[in-house]
């Protein structure tokens, strides 16, 4: 009879001298396996070994080598030390002990738990064993994820690669420090951004000076990071629009915005944001608070670029005081620049014109943020409420509690699944009762869980608005106080001030406006039209 022995390990052993060393513990499996093999008379055809490997991972290279050597029929028995060391996965265990092997004729034996599935009695035995070894592995990811998500909660970076513009401290490896060779890159991304340069202008600027990305840097820094992105020489949108969305610069740890699909599967998926573990100041920023909650509220604003990728100094902020549809910008072939309703005639003809010059309109605005700013000087003029959140603490809490109970009856189904299958093997539930069941469990098991992602998703809003909010509030006498000597009108002051402008047309009837907003009324004389500025504060 010819044998094939097969040994795993699956973390790595204290007792390696070198590197490419054989674990003591492998070493071990091999001469119990060797000497039982021997014993019986059995010629050993060859030894496979897979080291620092899950028994869940049906990717280990030796034991994919196994399995193509068995089913070519290249020995008669595939021996182990006990039958977690070929697998943990239950669905492997059928798939090959009791379905692939009996086809190719292969007997599998193994030492310690004395499975052979030559005696056809112990057939249960090895699909308890299955379970146990499956279920075991299902504990032990889930301790390790807790263990994860306190040390997360407390603080610690337990990711295997840092974020750009950080790195390790050499005192504790868990806390962040400022790379102080690239800090400068992403305050010059936040500066462009804020200005006005969009993320495909920006990324141009970085190309042009010869800037390293992100993954380029790393590796010149010798570190043995990939990434699956298919250029990594070039700056891109992506990379820029992640960097800007990213809290660590504010001194924040966003942990757990991903997770594995399962202990089985590689496959990693995005969460919802109120699931991450967000811990703050935990460590140095390199942009301030206020500068990247600006750029958060840019990123809303969903503003359009020019094709050199740039924006004009109104961008998303002019719409029709009649029809509500926004203005775009035009330019005639005098080189005159103006703004026009996009549902006027020209266009689809529900509306007028409205149309209104750039250079006049900027003036207009220029004059009324002066004035807005001598107005408003004392600060405490400004109403606080237009800087408050609606409290939402009510709501939170409610989802907070219904999002527990639907992850504990999450649990319950599980639990149930599982009893049910082991019932199920040891004789006690019927196959058409067990599939009936199990139906039932898997309907009710989907169902809570469409129910709980909705729950996640409203969550995750709820959270984000508050959060956002909180420092409205602080802007309010900073940017006031920013910008009260200003030159020249640009972007960064108009999205500063303004939440949007209504333009009306020339020569319209006289129409009912609030007294609250302000208001420039049309005149003939002097060719103009109503205009309604809508202040941020």
């Amino acid at each position: 009879m010819r044998v094939a022995i097969y040994c795993r390990l699956s973390r790595e052993d204290d007792d390696k001298i070198h590197e490419n060393d054989e674990s003591e513990s492998i070493q071990n499996q091999k001469s119990m396996l060797i000497n039982y093999a021997i014993e019986r008379s059995w010629d050993i055809y060859n030894i496979y070994c897979d080291e620092d490997y899950s028994g869940i991972d049906s990717e280990r290279p030796e034991f994919k080598k196994l399995l193509a050597d068995s089913e070519s029929h290249k020995f008669d028995i595939v021996l182990c030390k006990t039958q977690s060391r070929f697998t943990r996965d239950m669905e492997i265990v059928e798939r090959y002990l009791h379905n692939k092997f009996i086809e190719w004729n292969i007997r599998f034996v193994s030492l310690v738990d004395h499975v052979d599935t030559l005696d056809k009695g112990n057939k249960k035995s090895r699909q308890i064993n299955g379970l146990v070894n499956e279920w075991y592995l299902e504990d032990l990811s889930e301790n390790i994820r807790k263990t994860f998500a306190v040390k997360r909660k407390q603080g610690l970076h337990i990711g295997s690669f840092v974020c750009y513009g950080y790195k390790r401290s050499p005192e504790n490896k868990n806390k962040l420090i400022i790379d102080t060779e690239v800090a400068e890159v992403i305050k010059l991304i936040f500066n462009l951004y804020e200005q006005g340069n969009g993320v495909t202008k920006i990324a141009m600027d970085l190309n042009d000076k010869g800037i390293l990305t992100p993954t380029k840097y790393k590796q010149s820094q010798g570190i043995n990071f990939k990434n699956q992105g298919k250029n990594i020489d070039y700056w891109c949108e992506s990379t820029v629009s992640k960097i800007l969305k990213n809290e660590v610069y504010i001194g924040n740890l966003v942990q757990g915005y991903n997770k594995k699909v399962s202990y089985k599967s590689k496959k990693m998926v995005n969460q919802p944001k109120s699931e991450w573990i967000i811990v703050e100041n935990t460590h140095e920023p390199i942009i301030t608070k206020e500068q990247f909650y600006k750029v958060q509220e840019i990123f809303k604003s969903k503003t359009r670029r020019c094709k050199n990728g740039e924006v004009h100094i109104f961008a998303n902020k002019l719409v029709c005081l009649d029809c509500g549809t926004k203005l775009y910008k035009c330019k005639n072939d005098r080189g005159y620049i103006y703004f026009s309703c996009k549902s006027s005639k020209k266009l689809y003809g529900t509306c007028t014109p409205h149309s209104i010059g750039y250079e006049n309109l900027k003036n207009l605005v220029t004059q009324k943020i002066k004035e807005k700013i001598l107005t408003f000087y004392n600060f405490d003029n400004i109403s606080d409420d237009l800087f408050v959140s609606n409290d939402n603490l009510d709501k939170v809490k409610l989802l907070e509690n219904k999002k527990e109970t639907l992850s504990k009856d999450m649990e319950s189904i599980n639990k149930a699944i599982k009893e049910l299958y082991l019932n199920k093997v040891n004789g006690k539930v019927p196959e058409d009762v067990f599939e009936d069941l199990n139906s039932s469990f898997l309907f009710d098991k989907s169902s809570k869980q469409k129910e709980l992602t909705k729950v996640e998703n409203d969550l995750s809003n709820l959270k984000e608005k508050e959060l956002n909010s909180k420092f409205i509030k602080e802007q309010k006498e900073k940017i006031i106080n920013h910008f009260k000597d200003f030159k020249e009108l640009n972007y960064d002051i108009v999205n500063s001030f303004i939440d949007y402008i209504e333009i009306g047309e020339k020569f319209s009837a006289v129409k009912a406006l609030p007294v609250t907003d302000e208001i420039c009324r049309a005149d003939k004389k002097t060719n103009s039209q109503d205009v309604v500025i809508h202040w941020n504060f």
